[in-house]
């Protein structure tokens, strides 16, 4: 009787007809892979620099946005307080008004 060893021993060893297949192979189509993978490398390496460049801007853009919101509150605040003044003065002239007629 044969052995599981026996039967399976010989595909371990490497057959030499898959070795120069292999050599083939890399001879036909080895330097277009490797090409091939180096330019995906350097695309993905220029991907992950615009993906850094975009998310460093989008945080300079978002800060901006927050010193002109709090520009734009500030000037809110200032016109709001002239426009409170306004009417106080003219609240006074009026009364002024209505004293001097009595």
């Amino acid at each position: 009787m044969t052995s599981f060893t026996e039967l399976t021993g010989d595909r371990d060893r490497p057959d030499p007809k898959d070795e120069q297949m292999d050599q083939i192979r890399e001879l036909l189509v080895g330097d277009i892979v490797r090409r091939t993978e180096a330019r995906i490398d350097a695309l993905e390496s220029r991907l992950s620099e615009a993906q850094d460049d975009i998310g460093r801007r989008l945080d300079e853009l978002a800060d901006r946005l927050a010193v002109l919101g709090a520009d734009l509150t500030d000037e809110r605040r200032a016109s709001f307080e002239e426009l409170s003044r306004g009417v106080i003065e003219l609240g006074e002239r009026i009364r002024n008004l209505s004293t001097n007629e009595s």
